[in-house]
């Protein structure tokens, strides 16, 4: 019995996390806007499996509020500074406005 209650006691915390780092995943995923890219740069970092990048964007909503957010390579290469970038809900990444 006190292993399963260590046990439980264990895993608990983890499973938190986990379920905080999906919802955040799922509200990014529905969260919808229009705006400017007012930024973006690459950073990169040295980890176990050796360099990894991240493509980094800061937009500017309509709505005044500032986003700063990680795109694929694909979606950084298309977008610059100025641009006026849509993203619909269910869309991972923002797109070019038309």
């Amino acid at each position: 019995m006190s292993n399963t209650i260590l046990l439980l006691l264990s895993i608990g915390p983890l499973a938190m996390v986990l379920a905080m780092i999906t919802s955040q995943r799922l509200g990014e995923v529905n969260d919808a806007y229009t705006g400017e890219v007012t930024g973006r740069w690459v950073s990169s970092s040295t980890g176990t499996y050796g360099p990894t990048v991240h493509c980094i964007m800061r937009i500017r909503t309509e709505e005044g509020r500032k986003l700063t957010i990680e795109v694929n390579s694909r979606t950084y290469q298309s977008l610059g500074v100025g641009d006026r970038v849509v993203k619909a809900p269910g869309a991972r990444w923002p797109v070019r406005s038309v």
